[in-house]
């Protein structure tokens, strides 16, 4: 039983991670599948492949990609557990839990790509909005260059400590919005 339990925790997380990167959304790091014998690591890749394919022929039914956009708007544990009820309801079958497991991958690449997407446009907008001006009337960000590379924080904020954690704070989330900007133009553009 807890082989079977592993084998199919590789390959959720197997799934959710090939679904992740075909959608060409960055993923934050998933769990590491357990380490298993090359036998069994085999058959988890045919077994893999064998979702992918399914994955793609279910991508062509418009009430799957229905269930697949209703599930990521309210995804929450609640809302799993209804959506398993409903698929179990009957029974269990090796299709319906290929299914799901679909289901999941695709509506966690979907949710990912929604997320990434709307943080990027809450950035670009709140930039146009409020920083644009600012930054052209300084010369723009190329022109400015020399001035970002000998620029000290404590000109902005001091030296007092509660604001150095304010500052780190704001600038690693201003980090992470940065680069997933970066990923996401990267990943839009490939």
């Amino acid at each position: 039983m807890e082989l079977d339990y592993q084998f199919s925790e590789n390959l959720v997380l197997r799934s959710v991670k090939d679904q992740v990167q075909r959608a060409g959304t960055c993923a934050p790091s998933l769990p590491e599948p357990n380490p298993m014998s090359a036998e069994r690591e085999q058959l988890l890749e045919e077994v893999a492949s064998v979702i992918r394919v399914i994955g793609d022929s279910l991508d062509r039914e418009p009430k799957f990609n229905d269930m697949v956009d209703g599930f990521a708007r309210v995804a929450d544990r609640q809302s799993f557990q209804m959506l398993v009820d409903k698929v179990f309801v009957d029974d269990i079958t090796w299709g319906k839990i290929v299914t799901l497991i679909c289901v999941v991958g695709k509506s966690i690449a979907k949710i990912l790509a929604d997320f990434v997407s709307g943080v990027v446009s809450w950035t670009l907008d709140y930039f146009r909005d409020n920083l644009l001006n600012w930054i052209c009337n300084r010369g723009g960000w190329i022109s400015s260059i020399s001035s970002l590379a000998r620029y000290s924080f404590e000109q902005d904020f001091g030296s007092s400590s509660s604001l150095i954690s304010l500052r780190c704070g704001v600038f690693f989330i201003s980090g992470v919005l940065l680069g997933g900007l970066i990923v996401w133009r990267l990943n839009k553009a490939g």
